[in-house]
This record gives structure tokens, C-alpha cells and sequence, in this order.
């Protein structure tokens, strides 16, 4: 990896995954009960932390990362200001919006590569989020422990708490690998862990659809379990190709197809929420969230195409 492409993947990441990290927190937030309010001013901090963080991400990217990076709809959707919009009125926790149009602008701005930004800089913005992370990752085991031994109650699935503090650690570990080698996917070995490790994501993704769903809402709730269960089976998939390389192209071709599926599931749901037409207790912003995640995985899937490491 060069110098450039270490800039450039450090940037595209952060951009990512610091919206989704801050994200997990407001969910956090949302959640909690009223005797539990007293940890509401620290996540809070924390959030203002990422947003900090992620507003220099915008502002490094912009004249750095090829537009066509931008492009596939895991930094912002067409939905994300609607679905900030009333994820704040509905919760009344304060969204930085101003952030989402920074984004937005950035993405309608078709601007050639025009700039460079020093590694030194990347780095150190790597070092403040990792350092971040850490604790974030503390705070998310703190609260599903306290959950488990019955000494807190949140309306959030501890399921759920496990799966955004794997996100976190494998944010991190992402981040631990570019610093340290520069390098990231460079074997298809590689590869078969980063799909069995989205494929699981988007099969929990699916089971927090399903029991999110008014238990009126059949035939999503029924295609929300369908997709838990294509997920589940691909993640075995990919799991045994990791010492079986010779069965990853066929799992990578089968994990973009669901992704793709999953997607528009996901889309249409983010729709459906926000023009207020199905009966769910999905923050929007929720919906738009794993909307995200999902285009992300497609990005991946896609950059493991061109690089012809399947």
C-alpha cells in the first residue's frame, strides 16, 4: 500500500465508521431507562468527540478521495437528514445535522483528486480515534454486562449491544492494521474473514428487523427472517472458505446477490418508516443505519473484484 493509498483508506474508513459508531451511542441513549439518565452526559461528550472527529474526516476528504469512493451510499443516503430529522424529534436527542449536509456536499461536488494530506496527519487522526474506541468498546461491555446479571434493564437486545461492540472492535482492528502494516485485504484468506464477518452482521440485521416489526407486519417479518437465515447460512460459508479457498468465489458471488437483496429490503423499509406507513418500533435513523451497512458491504465486496482476490 502506498503512502496515498494508506490516506486515501484511512479517510474512506473513518468516514464510515465514526457516523457508525456515533450512531450506536444514540441508539444507546434512546434506550436506556430514566433511573439509568445519570450516564446520558458522557455518552453524550462522547458522541460530540466522533462528530468532532468525523467533521475533520469531511474536511480532509474533500479534494483527497476519489469521488467515485464516495458513490455507493455507505457515508450518507438520500435518507440519512430525514432520518436524523425524526429520530431527534422522536427522541429528542440533539443530532448534529450540519455534519450530514458537510456529506452531502462533498458527494455532489465532483471534484478531481486536488490535494494531499501528509500520512503524519492520517495517523495521528488513526491514533485520537483508536483511543476513543477503546473506551467506547469499554462502555458497550460495561452496559451488556450490567444487562446480563439483571442490574440494568435497555430496550436494546443485548444481542445488539454485542454486535455494535464487535463493530467497534473490528473498527478498531481495522485501524491496528493500517498503522501497523499498511496492508489490509492482501490474501483471499483475507477476504473469507471479511465476508463471513459482514455476512454474520447482515444475518443479525435481519433478526433485529424481524422483532422490531409490529407482529401485524407478517410478510416483512417474514422476508426479515428469510434474510436471517440466507445470512447465517453464508456465514457459515464463508467461515469453512477460509481453509477452503477454492469455494470463495462461488460464496462471494452469493454474498453480493443477498447483499443486494437485503439492500432494497432495507430501503424500502428506511421509506416505509420515514412516510410513516409501517407499524415498528425502528428509529429511522436505525433503518438508515443498516442501510448503510449494507452498501458498505457491497463497496467491500466490489473492491475485492478489482483487486481479483477471489
Amino acid at each position: 500500500m502506498t503512502e496515498m493509498e494508506y490516506v486515501t483508506h484511512s479517510i474512506e474508513t473513518n468516514l464510515f465508521f465514526l457516523r457508525i459508531i456515533k450512531e450506536h451511542l444514540i441508539f444507546t441513549i434512546a434506550a436506556l431507562m430514566p433511573r439509568d439518565q445519570g450516564m446520558v452526559p458522557e455518552l453524550e461528550k462522547t458522541i460530540n468527540n466522533l462528530e468532532e472527529l468525523l467533521k475533520e474526516t469531511v474536511m480532509m476528504a474533500n479534494g483527497v478521495v476519489p469521488t467515485q469512493n464516495l458513490m455507493f451510499g455507505d457515508i450518507v443516503t438520500p435518507y440519512t437528514l430525514r432520518a436524523e430529522t425524526a429520530t431527534q424529534f422522536y427522541t429528542g436527542i440533539k443530532i448534529n445535522t450540519n455534519i450530514t449536509q458537510m456529506e452531502i456536499s462533498l458527494l455532489n461536488g465532483i471534484r478531481p483528486v486536488s490535494k494531499t494530506i501528509p500520512p503524519k496527519a492520517v495517523s495521528m487522526m488513526n491514533q485520537r480515534i483508536m483511543a476513543l474506541l477503546n473506551k467506547i468498546i469499554q462502555t458497550n461491555k460495561m452496559v451488556l454486562t450490567n444487562v446480563l446479571s439483571c442490574k440494568m434493564f435497555t430496550t436494546i437486545y443485548p444481542l445488539m449491544l454485542e454486535h455494535v461492540t464487535r463493530e467497534a472492535e473490528h473498527y478498531l482492528q481495522h485501524l491496528q492494521r493500517l498503522e501497523s502494516s499498511h496492508n489490509l485485504m492482501e490474501t483471499p484468506r483475507d477476504v473469507a474473514g471479511m465476508e463471513a464477518f459482514w455476512d454474520n452482521i447482515m444475518s443479525e440485521h435481519g433478526k433485529f428487523i424481524r422483532g422490531l416489526l409490529d407482529p401485524s407486519e407478517e410478510t416483512l417479518i417474514q422476508q426479515a427472517n428469510n434474510f436471517a437465515e440466507i445470512f447465517t447460512e453464508l456465514t457459515n460459508q464463508a467461515k469453512v472458505a477460509i481453509n477452503q479457498l477454492e469455494l470463495l468465489p462461488q460464496v462471494t458471488r452469493r454474498s453480493f446477490e443477498a447483499t443486494v437483496n437485503i439492500k432494497n429490503f432495507k430501503e424500502q423499509g428506511t421509506e416505509g418508516l420515514l412516510d410513516c406507513k409501517i407499524r415498528a418500533i425502528i428509529l429511522p435513523l436505525l433503518s438508515d443505519h443498516v442501510l448503510r451497512e449494507a452498501n458498505h458491504f457491497l463497496k467491500e465486496l466490489k473492491m475485492v473484484e478489482g483487486m481479483g482476490l477471489h
